[in-house]
């Protein structure tokens, strides 16, 4: 978490059926993309979509490392405990993946 916003680690699984967070692993919660990894269309879409499970605005939301792979670091600026709460409510009851 930073001041100011927070930090997600993020697992990002491009080409799904729709998109959707699925579970937490290995620390990172694991979110399945229904857009293709290409010119960036797959970072669009789970910025749109952390954004909204947020209560942000997409812009308010950036890729900080990993934008061409699986791994990313996604932050979402704002009031941090806002976020976190909206967080926890969206993704709460994900359990943990192996």
């Amino acid at each position: 978490m930073r001041d100011g916003g927070v930090t997600i680690a993020i697992k990002a699984v491009p080409r799904a059926r729709r998109t959707q967070a699925i579970a937490l692993q290995d620390g990172r919660l694991r979110v399945q993309i229904a857009a293709p990894p290409h010119e960036g269309q797959s970072n669009a879409a789970l910025q749109r979509y952390l954004a909204e499970a947020a209560g942000v605005r997409p812009s308010a939301t950036r890729i900080h490392r990993g934008s061409s792979g699986a791994r990313k670091l996604v932050e979402v600026d704002g009031p941090a405990p806002q976020i976190v709460a909206q967080l926890t409510a969206a993704f709460g009851t994900l359990e943990e993946a192996g």
